[in-house]
């Protein structure tokens, strides 16, 4: 209060050339900070050095029982962490341990008989390429003892004598409390 209005701006630009000086190089630190928060996120960086993920393209996956034995030979793989398939264009991407090789997967679909992969990696321009395998068989470690999935068939009805109801209700007498509550919750709800 004690400067004129000259010195006030004089001292407004200082404190704002201050701030922009130090906003500047708060900005590089906030970039790297992403970059590096991004880089840590990103599912297979280095910081996973335990998993890694090869393409593959595989000529004569074609259909739906093509599809079914290129993905036994896959579970019986061990060291296969997962897979999913582009039927579209032939691809499967599967995600390995880091100490599995990728000739281990060509030997497997090839047991198929059918089907035989090729990997698929980028050069440095970006462009697809396709790497063929060596003809040569790779030792591959089996998964011997799988267990066997879960049956899909639906639960078995249980046996209405021993349902929930409250002890001393009369079925001729007043709502049981399960139907009071459903009557509650359908008069509170607008469906």
């Amino acid at each position: 209060r004690t400067t004129t209005p000259g010195e006030t701006k004089l001292l407004a630009s200082e404190v704002y050339d201050i701030l922009q000086s130090c906003n500047m190089s708060d900005m590089d630190n906030v970039n790297e900070m992403n970059y590096r928060r991004r880089k840590a996120q990103f599912f297979l960086g280095s910081t996973n050095k335990r998993a890694k993920t090869v393409v593959l393209h595989i000529d004569g996956l074609d259909d739906s029982s093509r599809r079914n034995l290129c993905e036994e030979a896959l579970l019986k793989i061990k060291g296969v962490i997962s897979f999913t398939f582009q039927m579209a264009v032939q691809r499967c991407v599967v995600r390995i341990r880091s100490d599995l090789k990728a000739e281990a997967l060509a030997t497997a679909i090839a047991s198929t008989k059918v089907m035989k992969a090729q990997q698929v990696v980028k050069s440095e321009s970006g462009e697809e390429m396709l790497i063929p395998f060596q003809d040569t068989p790779v030792e591959v470690e089996q998964n011997t003892d799988l267990p066997e999935y879960l049956p899909e068939d639906e639960s078995p009805t249980k046996e209405q004598d021993k349902a929930v109801s409250r002890v001393g209700s009369h079925p001729e007498g007043a709502a049981s409390w399960l139907s009071t509550a459903a009557n509650f919750l359908s008069r509170s709800f607008y469906w």
